[in-house]
């Protein structure tokens, strides 16, 4: 008897039915179910990243529109310049302070002012004296050891300016009296000045507007644009002048070298400039300042009358020579050397000097002369030689006058020309 064959298998469950179909469809419906998935996310990502592209449009639309760009400039303004506390002793001028403060706040506001002083004679300290207490409506740039092509920027930093914050359109320059060209063909720093120079009239016929009265600007260290190219200067000086013409701004320019005042001179601006100038201490100041500091009083008189006088930067160099011992004698001697060898590089033989020049500086041992009587004996181009800052044998005053530079300069020329004092 044969094996009895075997049950049939069960059908298969209807879910367990066609496994490749399922497959396919669980694969297809998967994949659909992630693109769709995908596809939300990233319209979400999308709307997201356009509601803040558009955002951030607006904002800096906002951000870089004249408007708000220069109430910056204005808020620097209203707030003034911070200004540097007093050195550990500090020397009272009150009144160079009170001749300042009138530059600072004139009433009414008739000329701009050039502010004059000899390098070292305590200018700047005195400038930044006079707008301590009251540095509202005041912003103060002094120049650096910058980059011609970077004046103007630097100077857009001190009044919180920044160039790139809006786009200068063609109607707003066309509005100014400025064509758009004008200002791309421009070299730097002058492009940078226009520019700068075109919001400083809007901000300041608003500052005007809000406080009824202008505001002033202080550049100091002029004289560190005109060694670079006098051109800029006198541009800036052309703005200064405009300004004073529509009391719109008053603007202070200081310069840290009498030799400069004949270049700002050569602009017709200086019609409108109003000149003064910082003195060196007295000498009972500067006795007084190196009594401060440490030095006995013989060695400070000494010092004084026959090296310092009042100026700082001398004041503090016999300081610090004193104080590593050297007598007066000592130091006197190098400086005086200096002059020797600058005057040889000019003359020569000193022996050889012209009676016209050698009575000229003799004259000028005693006292200032006048700038006719000097320029006459000595001759333009040599005068000029001799105001440059690394000789140092002239100093020129807005009186119309010329004197030697320094009480040290003064003895060693009478020395080495044999000039008698009365």
């Amino acid at each position: 008897m044969s094996a009895a064959a075997p049950a049939a298998a069960p059908a298969a469950a209807p879910d367990q039915q066609q496994p490749a179909f399922r497959g396919e469809f669980g694969f297809i419906g998967g994949a659909v179910a992630k693109a769709v998935s995908t596809t939300f996310i990233i319209l979400v990502v999308a709307a997201f990243v356009a509601r803040h592209v558009l955002d951030d449009k607006y904002t800096i639309a906002k951000t870089h529109s004249p408007e708000i760009v220069q109430a910056r400039m204005l808020a620097r303004f209203e707030a003034g310049s911070v200004i540097p506390r007093f050195e550990k002793y500090h020397v009272s001028r009150p009144d160079a302070i009170a001749m300042l403060q009138g530059v600072l706040r004139p009433a009414p506001l008739e000329a701009y002012t050039v502010v004059v002083g000899e390098t070292g004679c305590g200018k700047t300290s005195a400038v930044l004296d006079a707008i301590r207490p009251n540095r509202t409506g005041i912003v103060y740039h002094i120049v650096r050891d910058d980059l011609f092509v970077d004046i103007s920027k630097r100077l857009a930093e001190s009044l919180d300016f920044e160039f790139n914050q809006f786009t200068f359109t063609e109607g707003y320059l066309k509005d100014r009296g400025v064509e758009l060209h004008e200002v791309t063909s421009a070299a730097e720093p002058f492009k940078s000045w226009v520019l700068l120079s075109l919001s400083l009239r809007d901000v300041a016929q608003q500052f005007k507007t809000k406080h009824g009265h202008p505001a002033t600007l202080v550049i100091d260290a002029v004289d560190m644009i005109a060694k670079q190219g006098p051109a800029l200067l006198h541009v800036i000086q052309n703005f200064a002048k405009s300004a004073a013409d529509e009391q719109l701004l008053n603007v202070v320019l200081v310069t840290s070298d009498g030799s400069t005042l004949p270049e700002l001179e050569e602009s017709s601006a200086m019609t409108r400039a109003r000149v003064v100038e910082v003195g060196d201490l007295t000498d009972e100041q500067a006795v007084d300042f190196l009594l401060h500091r440490g030095v006995n009083e013989d060695s400070a008189k000494r010092a004084v009358a026959e090296i310092a006088g009042g100026r700082f930067v001398l004041l503090n160099r016999v300081t610090k020579q004193l104080g590593r011992g050297h007598q007066v004698n000592q130091i006197f001697l190098e400086f005086h050397i200096g002059t020797r060898g600058a005057l040889r590089r000019l003359f020569g033989d000193l022996a050889q000097i012209s009676p016209p020049a050698s009575s000229t500086f003799c004259r000028l041992c005693r006292g200032a002369q006048h700038v006719d009587d000097v320029e006459e004996a000595l001759g333009r181009d040599l005068t000029k030689k001799l105001l440059a800052t690394n000789v140092n044998i002239l100093a020129y005053h807005p009186n119309k006058t010329y004197t030697l530079h320094s009480r040290h300069v003064q003895r060693s020329v009478s020395t080495l020309l044999n000039c008698t004092r009365p």
